[in-house]
């Protein structure tokens, strides 16, 4: 086993989080099960949960006990940096270190997950597979993404 392997950054230098609305409308957040998951930028001032095939352009980091904008969940979403994710049931074959990754079928909306991935060609908002957390990289595994 290696002695150096590659972790999440804590503050070296501090990831970029954003103050944000998040869901689709009124109170369509849960609350702390829906940190962790990927986002994308919604129509109405807000972050939504990512699709299908989808590019990640950042990631839930809190969600506050209160509402903005009519009824928008209003939390927090890291944008760049590494974070953690889930291989996605779609993920053919083993994610390999390197790969650039898109959102797998995510977890519904207030359902405990976290982000799901699988192999893909982002054109806009790159993150990558930076090393396999557990596993090696087939579905169900952990990896750890950095945004490049």
């Amino acid at each position: 086993m290696t002695d150096f392997v590659f972790t999440l950054l804590v503050n070296d230098p501090p990831a970029t989080i954003l103050s944000a609305a998040l869901g689709t409308g009124a109170n369509a957040f849960g609350s702390e099960t829906d940190i962790g998951k990927g986002v994308k930028l919604g129509t109405s001032q807000n972050y939504v949960l990512c699709a299908d095939d989808d590019e990640i352009e950042g990631v839930v980091a809190s969600v506050e006990p209160f509402n903005v904008n009519d009824g928008f969940t209003f939390g927090t979403v890291q944008v760049d940096r590494r974070v953690e994710a889930e291989v996605g049931a779609s993920q053919a074959g083993a994610l390999a270190v390197g790969a650039l990754v898109v959102s797998d079928v995510p977890v519904a909306v207030a359902t405990d997950g976290v982000l799901t991935v699988k192999a893909g060609s982002p054109a806009t908002f790159k993150w990558r597979v930076l090393r396999h957390v557990t596993g090696t990289g087939v579905t169900g595994d952990t990896v750890l993404l950095e945004r490049i």
